[in-house]
């Protein structure tokens, strides 16, 4: 398995548009993805302007599948116009 979160911190007044296109993303990735085994998008109580998506998948492949599909193409590039800077990603092995 392998595990990613992706730390992303949104524009100030940004947060309800970032969670709409997130949340289409997130309906297409459970309904395509098979080798999705989580994801979810949550929020922080420390900074409300900082969103985590906390993803995990089979193997490499689903997760390579899931990098190249056209709907998460076109939904980070949605989502990425709403950001303060760059989102930071770790990836982690499932244990």
């Amino acid at each position: 398995m392998i595990g990613v979160i992706a730390t992303m911190t949104v524009q100030d007044g940004n947060g309800p548009q970032f969670e709409a296109v997130a949340a289409e993303l997130i309906e297409k990735v459970r309904a395509q993805e098979d080798g999705n085994l989580l994801y979810q998008l949550t929020r922080s109580k420390a900074d409300a302007n900082v969103y985590k998506f906390m993803e995990l998948y089979r193997d490499a492949d689903a997760l390579r599948a899931h990098g190249t599909s056209d709907y998460f193409r076109e939904s980070f590039g949605k989502l990425g116009a709403l950001l303060a800077g760059e989102p930071q990603i770790e990836y982690l092995d499932g244990v």
